[in-house]
């Protein structure tokens, strides 16, 4: 490479070391540069965007506060009811009637719900119900998303101690 470029005259020599010092300078930005101003403008924006939320969290946060205060408090129990018809009953008259695959017993104070095809804005909905009207505790759940907003539900509710 010496050789070859000692070959050449001062003018060409002259003009490849400078294509040579451009392309390091291209290199440089390329690698290092470039790469350091996106990743720093995706965090501005990113930290940005977190101080709006948290604006929005402190103004809100009053309203949370007074909506904690008079929120319903669970009932004592089921009224003597059990779970299981609880819990028939209430996905019923939640409208996930034809969605209610099975409803059985488990353990002795707990009931597996299947729900399949269930709109899952009503399944929210009959959950916080069973929750603040029964004191019914939800174990475990597994959705699986479907079309439109519909979910295939596996329940296991847990009724309130006495």
């Amino acid at each position: 490479m010496k050789a070859w470029l000692a070959g050449l005259e001062s003018r060409e020599r002259l003009m490849v070391l400078a294509a040579v010092g451009v392309l390091v300078i291209l290199l440089v930005y390329a690698l290092l540069l470039q790469p350091f101003y996106n990743r720093h403008g995706k965090l501005r924006s990113s930290v940005a965007e977190q101080h709006e939320t948290l604006q929005w969290m402190q103004q809100n946060a009053a309203t949370v506060r007074q909506l904690r205060g008079s929120g319903q408090t669970a009932s004592t129990g089921l009224g003597g009811r059990s779970l299981l018809s609880v819990a028939d009953a209430s996905a019923r008259s939640a409208g996930l009637g034809p969605a209610l695959k099975r409803v059985e017993p488990e353990g002795s104070s707990g009931v597996r719900v299947w729900l399949d095809g269930a709109a899952f804005d009503s399944v929210v909905v009959w959950l916080d119900s069973l929750g603040t009207r029964y004191g019914v505790d939800v174990e475990s759940i597994t959705l699986e998303g479907g079309t439109n907003g519909r979910v295939k539900a596996r329940l296991t509710l847990q009724a309130p101690a006495p």
